[in-house]
C-alpha cells in the first residue's frame, strides 16, 4: 500500500512539475530561512549556558532613580564591595572582576629575545573565587590556587601557542614562565585554560590576579576606596542551595545603607542581574554586544511570517490545481475510497512535498549562513542536526509546514462530489470573487511582505541618519592611539615630531575623543542646582583639541596651554543647567566636580556636540587640561591621496616617530569616524537582516503569483481567444488579468500601513535621536510592492494575450 502511495504522489508530481517545483521552492525558501532564524536565537540564548551554576550566578548592579530623568542601570560597582559581601554573607561565594580587555603584552623567550603583543580583548583581573563561579576548563593548573599568589595569571592554549611559540599538544609547558603587561607589571604563568566558546560573554583569554590591575588601571590604588566607581569592574555571586534571590535582594538594601552614603537627590539601590541576563539585559557586557529580547522576538516573528507565507503559497496553488484532478477523485470515490482515506493520501502528498522542501531548505540555510557571516558578526553551522532539541525542531517544522500547507485543500478536495466533478465546476467557483480563500492569502502574503519592506526601508533611514547627523565636531581623517603611562614632556615631543611630518596639521592628546565609550562622570554642585543630582562628563584635553575636533567656541577663550589651572571650558547644554541663557554670562563662575577637585572656573563654552551615540541624551561635558587622566593621542591628517597609499605613508611616518618615543609600546591605532560607525553595528546588522528577508518574503509571494496567473490564464485561454477574436487589443487582455492582482496589492498595502507604523514607532522609541516615519516611505514600498506583483503577473498575462486566438479556439 505504501509503496502504491509513493508510486501515486510521485506520478502526480511529475505530471505537474512546473507547480510542484514552484511548491518545493517556496516551501524550502521558507523552511531555510526558519531554520536559519532557529539557529540565530538559540545562538543569541545560548550564551555562557555552559557554566555548571548557569541558574544561580548573578552579577550585582546598581539601580539609580532620578526624578524626571527615569531609572538607570549600571554595572559599575567599588573594589571593595567583594571584601564587605564576603563578610557579611559567607553563605555567598563572591568575586570582583575588572575587565581591561586590551593591553600590551610582553614576552621574554628563552632565546634572550622579546616579543610584543598587543591584545584589544580578554585581559582580566580576578579574585580567586572567580573560578569557584565560573567553569573554564583548565588544561593546565589548580583552579582552586591559580589565582591565590599575587603576579599569578591564567592564559588561555591559543595565547600559550602564541607567546612561547608551542605546538598545541604542550600548552602546559607555558606554566611557570613569565609575562608582562603593559611593561609595568610581570605575572607568572600558573594555569591554562581553553579558550572560551564563541557564545560567551566571557571572553577572557588572560585573567590575572584582582590586585595586580594597577597594570592596566593606575587608578586602583589598594582597592579600597567606596567611591571609586568603575564601570569595568563588575561583582559576581554564586547563590547556593538555600539562598533565594528574592530574600537576598531584601537583606541589600541594610547593606547598602551600612556602607554606603545615599545621595538625598537620587534614589540608589542593588540589584541582581541573573547570568541569563548578561546578554539582553540593561547593562552591558564585557562583548559591548547586548541583544534584547524584542529583536529575537521580531527575528521569530519573521521566521514564522516566512514560514506561513510559504504555506499560502502551496495552499492557493493546491486548490487551484485541485479541479484538474477532478477525474482521478472520481474514480477513486466511485472504487469505494472514503472521505477520511482521500484527506490521508492528499495528505501524505503535501507531507512527501515538504520533506523534500526541508532537505532543499538544509541546503539553502547552509549558504544563508555563509551569507550571514558578515551581516551578524559571526558564522553558523548546520548544527541543528547535531543536538536532540535542533533534530526535534526540523521534524516539527517539517510536519507543521506539511499539515498547515496540506490540511485545507486535501478536505476540500476530499468534499469533491462526483457529480460536481464531472461538471469540473470547482476551478471557477475558487478563481472568480475577490472575497475568496486564495485572494485574502494573498492579500495576507503581500500585507506581510509590505510591513518587512516598510520596516526595512524605516531601519535604513535612521542607520542613515545615525551616519549622516551632524555630531556637532569633525570625526574625518583622524587616528586615535591609545597611550602609555608616560609624563607630559614625552607627549609634547611627540607632538612636536608628528607636526614636522608633511600631511599633518593637527595634534592633541586627552582623555579619548569627543565621542567615546570612556567617560569619566561625577556629580556637579553648584548654588542654582540641587545638591549631588546632576552630573557631568570630564574631558581632559590639550591647548589644541577644540580646533583638531572642529568643535565650535561659543564664548570666552580655548582651553590653556599650562595644565592644572583649574580652568574649564564647557559645554552650552552645560551653561543652560546652570541657568545662563547667554553662555557669555557663565564665564568666570566657579563650580565643584566631583571630589577631591578645587573649584573649577568657566573660561569658554563651545557648542553642544554628541559624547555619546544618537542613541542618548546629550552630556553635560567639562574640558580641563589636566596632568592626569591622558590616555589618547590624536593626529589629524590631511587627505593626501584618495587611495589608501597616501594615508597609509602618514601612519607608518607616525608609527616610526611614535616609536622613537615609546620603543617599549606597540603603536595600536584605529580611525575615528570607524569607531563611531562601530557604535551602531547593531543597528545596521538588523537592518541588513530585516533587508534580506523583505526580498525573501517578495520572492516567496512572487513565486506563488506567478505559479497562480499561469494556471488562471490556462483556464481563460478560451475566454482570452474570444476577446481576440472581438477586436480586444493587448493591452485590454493585460488589464484584464492584472486587474484582480492589483487589487489584492492594494488591499495589503491599506492593512500593512497601519500595522508597520505602529511597530516601527515602537522600534524608534529605543532611540533619543531618531528619523521620522515621512509618508514617502510608505508610498516607495507601496509601489515596489506593487510594481514587483505587476511584473510577475504581466509576464504571463503578456505571453497569453499575444497567443493567436486560433490556437485557443481550435478545439472547439
Amino acid at each position: 500500500m505504501i509503496k502504491n502511495f509513493f508510486k501515486t504522489a510521485w506520478k502526480h508530481l511529475i505530471n505537474n512539475k512546473s507547480y510542484t517545483s514552484i511548491n518545493i521552492i517556496g516551501l524550502a525558501i521558507g523552511i531555510g530561512c526558519a531554520i536559519v532564524i532557529y539557529s540565530i536565537v538559540r545562538y543569541e540564548t545560548g550564551f555562557d549556558t555552559y557554566h555548571k551554576h548557569y541558574a544561580n550566578i548573578y552579577r550585582l548592579i546598581n539601580v539609580f532613580k532620578v526624578p524626571s530623568e527615569g531609572t538607570f542601570y549600571e554595572a559599575g560597582q567599588v573594589h571593595p564591595l567583594g571584601p564587605a559581601l564576603r563578610n557579611d554573607f559567607p553563605a555567598l561565594t563572591v568575586a570582583m572582576t575588572y575587565y581591561a580587555g586590551k593591553g600590551q603584552i610582553t614576552v621574554d623567550n628563552k632565546n634572550g629575545s622579546v616579543e610584543k603583543f598587543q591584545e584589544n580583548t580578554g585581559l582580566a583581573y580576578a579574585e580567586p573565587d572567580f573560578f569557584k563561579i565560573f567553569d573554564f576548563k583548565f588544561l593546565s593548573g589548580d583552579p582552586a590556587s591559580v589565582l591565590i599568589n599575587p603576579g599569578s595569571a591564567v592564559i588561555s592554549a591559543s595565547l600559550a601557542q602564541k607567546y612561547f611559540k608551542l605546538p598545541v599538544q604542550n600548552v602546559d609547558d607555558a606554566v611557570g614562565r613569565t609575562i608582562t603587561i603593559n611593561n609595568l607589571v610581570n605575572f607568572q604563568i600558573s594555569g591554562i585554560i581553553a579558550d572560551p566558546p564563541e557564545n560567551t560573554d566571557l571572553p577572557f583569554k588572560i585573567i590575572a590576579d584582582y590586585k595586580d590591575q594597577r597594570a592596566s588601571n593606575p587608578y586602583f590604588g589598594n582597592g579600597s576606596d567606596w567611591q571609586d566607581y568603575n564601570s569595568a569592574t563588575n561583582c559576581y555571586l554564586l547563590l547556593h542551595k538555600g539562598i533565594s534571590r528574592t530574600d537576598l535582594q531584601k537583606q541589600l538594601r541594610p547593606f547598602f545603607l551600612k556602607y554606603i552614603t545615599p545621595n538625598p537627590a537620587v534614589e540608589q539601590s542593588y540589584e541582581l542581574q541573573p547570568l541569563s541576563e548578561l546578554h539582553s539585559g540593561n547593562c552591558d557586557n564585557y562583548n559591548h554586544r547586548v541583544v534584547s529580547g524584542n529583536k529575537l522576538m521580531i527575528l521569530g516573528l519573521i521566521g514564522l511570517f516566512l514560514v506561513i507565507i510559504a504555506v499560502f503559497n502551496f495552499i492557493n496553488l493546491s486548490t487551484a490545481l485541485a479541479a484538474g484532478r477532478h477525474k482521478e477523485i472520481a474514480a477513486r470515490k466511485i472504487l469505494g475510497s472514503r472521505r477520511s482515506q482521500l484527506i490521508k493520501h492528499f495528505l501524505g502528498e503535501t507531507l512527501l512535498i515538504s520533506g523534500i522542501a526541508a532537505i532543499v531548505g538544509l541546503l539553502i540555510a547552509h549558504f544563508l549562513f555563509v551569507y550571514l557571516d558578515s551581516i551578524i558578526g559571526y558564522r553558523l553551522h548546520l548544527t541543528i542536526l547535531n543536538s536532540p532539541a535542533g533534530i526535534t525542531f526540523l521534524i516539527a517544522l517539517t510536519f507543521g509546514t506539511g499539515i498547515l500547507a496540506g490540511l485545507y485543500p486535501s478536505v476540500l478536495m476530499a468534499g469533491m462530489s462526483p457529480l460536481g466533478l464531472k461538471k469540473n465546476a470547482l476551478s471557477q467557483k475558487h478563481i472568480t470573487g475577490s472575497l475568496t480563500l486564495r485572494s485574502a492569502l494573498i492579500i495576507a502574503q503581500f500585507a506581510i511582505s509590505l510591513i518587512l519592506i516598510i520596516s526595512t526601508l524605516v531601519m535604513r533611514s535612521q542607520v542613515s541618519y545615525f551616519m549622516s547627523e551632524d555630531l556637532g565636531f569633525n570625526k574625518d581623517h583622524i587616528i586615535i592611539s591609545s597611550l602609555p603611562n608616560t609624563g607630559s614632556d614625552n607627549l609634547e615631543v611627540l607632538k612636536n615630531d608628528l607636526l614636522k611630518i608633511p600631511g599633518i596639521n593637527k595634534v592633541c592628546v586627552g582623555l579619548g575623543s569627543p565621542l567615546t565609550d570612556f567617560n569619566v562622570n561625577n556629580y556637579v554642585n553648584y548654588p542654582t542646582l540641587e545638591k549631588d543630582r546632576f552630573t557631568a562628563s570630564l574631558k581632559t584635553a590639550d591647548e589644541d583639541y577644540l580646533s583638531l575636533y572642529g568643535l565650535k567656541l561659543i564664548a570666552g577663550h580655548d582651553i590653556p596651554a599650562k595644565k592644572n589651572t583649574w580652568e574649564a571650558v564647557v559645554n552650552r547644554k552645560f551653561t543652560d543647567l546652570l541657568g545662563f541663557k547667554n553662555p557669555n554670562d557663565a564665564l568666570g563662575e566657579k563650580f565643584i566636580y566631583g571630589r577631591g577637585l578645587p573649584a573649577l572656573t568657566i573660561i569658554g563654552v563651545v557648542e553642544n556636540f554628541h559624547s555619546q551615540s544618537l542613541q542618548f541624551q546629550m552630556e553635560n561635558v567639562v574640558f580641563c587640561n589636566l596632568s592626569f587622566n591622558i590616555n589618547q593621542l590624536a593626529v589629524k591628517f590631511v587627505p593626501v591621496s584618495p587611495n589608501l597609499g597616501g594615508t597609509q605613508q602618514i601612519i607608518e611616518n607616525v608609527k616610526e616617530e611614535w616609536n622613537k618615543i615609546f620603543p617599549d609600546n606597540i603603536f595600536n591605532y584605529h580611525f575615528l569616524d570607524q569607531q563611531i560607525a562601530g557604535l551602531y553595528q547593531e543597528e545596521v546588522s538588523t537592518t541588513k537582516l530585516s533587508q534580506l528577508f523583505a526580498v525573501i518574503a517578495i520572492l516567496i509571494g512572487c513565486l506563488g503569483l506567478f505559479g497562480l496567473i499561469s494556471y488562471v490564464t490556462n483556464l481563460k485561454i478560451k475566454e482570452i481567444g474570444i476577446r481576440k477574436v472581438n477586436g480586444a487589443r493587448t493591452a485590454e487582455v493585460m488589464a484584464m488579468l492584472n486587474k484582480e492582482f492589483t487589487k489584492w496589492v492594494v488591499i495589503a498595502f491599506v492593512i500593512s500601513c497601519p500595522v508597520a507604523w505602529y511597530a516601527m514607532n515602537k522600534w524608534l522609541e529605543n532611540f533619543v535621536y531618531k528619523t521620522t516615519l515621512g509618508w514617502w516611505i510608505f508610498a516607495l514600498a507601496g509601489v515596489l510592492a506593487l510594481g514587483i506583483a505587476l511584473l510577475t503577473v504581466s509576464f504571463h498575462a503578456w505571453k497569453a494575450a499575444m497567443r493567436n486566438p486560433v490556437e485557443a479556439l481550435q478545439y472547439e
